[in-house]
């Protein structure tokens, strides 16, 4: 009666325990560089009026549209050039007036004359004075009116800049940058606010030289990026054939189409393929630790073996290991009181 119980019992702890089959199979041999996001279009977008920044709505890291406004410049000093403008103009008018009435007064001289001269009445001198008069007033006429425009042209120049008071966005992208505050003076040529172009995103790391050469042009790269907890699939793009004499590390960029969810800025990593190699996997769910040791339980011959292991990499649900031969039955999930050489 006892040998059936005991029976029974090594039956029942032969089939609690889950088991998988360690298999050896050719692995990629994969390396992770870190990297981040950027845009390839930056814009530095500036005023193109000297004055104190009125407001501000955005912040650095808002997503802006195009024709979103970005800041707006205080016209106070626009509305005294637009009134000297003004008065400009206005000068200018009565210049043309006087001038048109002078011109009027010499050419009556030169008729009177001219009938004079025809009769007689005056001498030829006179009437070359007087044709020299009439000609000198009508070149005025034509000074005047030229002086007209272009002050007329200045007042236009001068009401377009209040369409430059409030400046906006030329792109869809995002605030890097604030480049000045509320209150604070903006001159006509220096950004104010730099933006990024959402829609041109591409990824960048830093490679030291001896890892150069696993790099080649248009090789996939898989690149997760935490902050979204999202992978994309890229490709290397560029190779800046150039080390840097100080880090002696290269820039390798990487291009990609799915942007989603992506901000410039973005800490990311990106995993190349560097080679394969023979590696035995077993399930994750297999691995345990012993007194710090980690390793799997090996079933063989009804006798439950600890077998230490070294992690290689992860595989999907499964862990590469060396330590294991491949073929070895591997117990799931085992149990903390699981010890070596424990029957089943």
């Amino acid at each position: 009666m006892k040998k059936i119980i005991a029976a029974g019992l090594s039956i029942v702890a032969l089939f609690s325990y889950e088991m998988a089959v360690a298999k050896k199979e050719k692995i990629d041999i994969t390396k992770t560089y870190v990297a981040n996001i950027y845009s390839k279009n930056q814009v530095m977008v500036a005023t193109r009026l000297m004055g104190f920044v009125k407001q501000m709505p955005v912040e650095e890291g808002d997503i802006v549209k195009k024709g979103d406004m970005l800041f707006e410049v205080d016209p106070s000093d626009i509305n005294s050039m637009l009134n000297q403008a003004r008065g400009a103009v206005l000068q200018a008018k009565s210049g043309v007036l006087m001038a048109e009435m002078a011109y009027a007064d010499a050419l009556k001289d030169y008729h009177r004359f001219k009938a004079l001269y025809e009769k007689g009445a005056v001498s030829k001198r006179d009437f070359e004075k007087i044709t020299l008069m009439k000609n000198i007033r009508k070149k005025q006429v034509d000074m005047a009116k030229g002086m007209l425009k272009q002050a007329q042209a200045a007042l236009e120049r001068v009401k377009a800049q209040f369409k430059y008071a409030k400046v906006l966005s030329p792109i869809d992208g995002v605030v890097t940058m604030k480049m000045k505050k509320v209150a604070e003076m903006a001159l006509p040529g220096y950004p104010v606010v730099i933006l990024s172009d959402l829609n041109s995103l591409r990824a960048k790391s830093f490679v030291k030289e001896s890892d150069i050469d696993y790099f080649k042009l248009d090789m996939p790269v898989s690149i997760y990026v935490p902050a979204i907890k999202k992978n994309i699939k890229a490709k290397v793009s560029s190779i800046i054939p150039s080390a840097d004499p100080a880090t002696h590390s290269f820039v390798v960029k990487y291009t990609f189409s799915d942007k989603k969810g992506l901000i410039p800025g973005m800490y990311a990593k990106a995993t190349v393929v560097v080679g394969k190699k023979e590696a035995v996997l077993v399930p994750f769910a297999a691995l345990t630790t012993r007194e710090g040791i980690v390793g799997v339980f090996v079933v063989k011959d009804g006798i439950v073996r600890f077998v230490p292991v070294k992690e290689i990499m992860q595989k999907g649900d499964f862990i590469a290991v060396e330590g294991l031969k491949g073929g070895e039955r591997v117990i799931l999930y085992p149990p903390a009181n699981l010890i070596d050489g424990q029957k089943l």
